[in-house]
This record gives structure tokens, sequence and C-alpha cells, in this order.
């Protein structure tokens, strides 16, 4: 399966955007200051202008689905779906705590991602698999004496065994899984919020 895969991140405060051909990194273009706005166009027209490639030559886009920021899930994938629709391409949606566990070794821990003040996302998995139902919680909801990998910002004090969000480890999931999460309905595919959004109320 010789595919060219354009993978995205954008579920932190990393915008990571990467181009593999057959798991070959051709290129990839970080940023940590939370700027996907402006940066996630700018640095796939440079990697493939760098590449003296055509974007049309895309297979397929692959695309961190969450957990993870709310804004951050919603640039993402609406640039996915704005090159999906004009190059008629489809997206290979990724769940991001897949993405984590990707490069884990390990037998029994816990998986967490940032969302906001003291909260994260929490997964449990044994032997590989998710174990138990993704939790919204605080660090100190874990009991269990285990590992913990994830991501939270630079400057949090936590035992947390970091791994940075990364658009390499959407692209290994999405080859792996190719056939089976491919999605060409491209309309369908919605972010994985987990918890829902809460807006405050306007003063009357």
């Amino acid at each position: 399966m010789n595919k060219i895969i354009l993978s995205i991140e954008t579920t932190t405060d990393i915008c990571s955007v990467s181009l593999f051909n057959e798991k070959k990194l051709l290129s990839i273009k970080e940023n940590s200051d939370r700027q996907h706005s402006r940066l996630l166009a700018l640095f796939t027209d440079e990697i493939f202008k760098d590449l003296n490639m055509k974007i049309d030559t895309l297979d397929a886009i692959a695309l961190s689905i969450g957990p993870g920021s709310y804004t951050g899930l919603r640039i993402g994938l609406s640039f996915a779906k704005g090159i999906g629709f004009s190059l008629n391409k489809p997206i290979i949606p990724v769940d991001t705590m897949e993405s984590f566990n990707y490069t884990i070794q390990d037998s029994h821990y816990f998986i967490v991602i940032h969302a906001y003040k003291d909260y994260f996302f929490i997964q449990e998995y044994k032997n590989g698999q998710k174990f138990k139902d993704i939790i919204f919680d605080t660090l100190d909801s874990i009991k269990e004496q285990i590992n913990i990998y994830g991501y939270s910002p630079k400057n949090s004090k936590n035992n947390i065994i970091k791994i940075g969000p990364s658009s390499i480890n959407i692209a290994n999931v999405a080859y792996d899984n190719y056939e089976q999460y491919i999605c060409n309905d491209i309309k369908s595919i919605t972010p994985n919020y987990i918890k829902p959004i809460q807006f405050k109320e306007k003063n009357s």
C-alpha cells in the first residue's frame, strides 16, 4: 500500500503537520505557541513547496480527532475537511489517546491529556488496550500506583511521563488502521470532545 498521507495534530497547544509516503516521514513542521489558525495552512503549504510536490498527490488526510482542546479540534477538523472537500480526498480520524498509546510499552497504565485548569482526559489501559471508559477529572482521581503517560502544559508540576503530541504518531496509527479508519463521507466526521462544552450565559 503506497499511500501519501498528510498528518495533522492540533488537539493541544502544539500544532504539528507532517507528510508521509508509506510510513516514511518526508517532512514535519511543529510549533507549541498555540497558533493553529495561523500556522496550519502555512505549515502545509511550506511542506509541499519544500518537497516540490503538489497537494493533489495526497491519498488521504490523517487527523487527530480528540479528545483535546475544543478550539484546536475545531480548527484541525475544519482545515482537514477543507482539503478533503476541495481535492475529493478521504480523512482518517485518529483517536488522540491511541496516538499517544502507539509509543508506550507497558502493561497497566494511564494516558492523560490536559484539558484546562487542573482537569484532564484520563484513559486507563491494560496490555495496550483501553480499559474502562475515559473520564474527565483531576489527576487526584487516579488512585492506582501505576505509570501515568501523557501531556500537560510546560510549567505544570505532576508525575506525568511526558509524551509530546505529534502528527508522526497520528500517521503511524492511520497507516496501521488505514482500511478500518478511512472515511470518505467526511461531512459526517465530528470531533471527539468527550466533555460537553459549556458556555457562560451573558448578563441580560
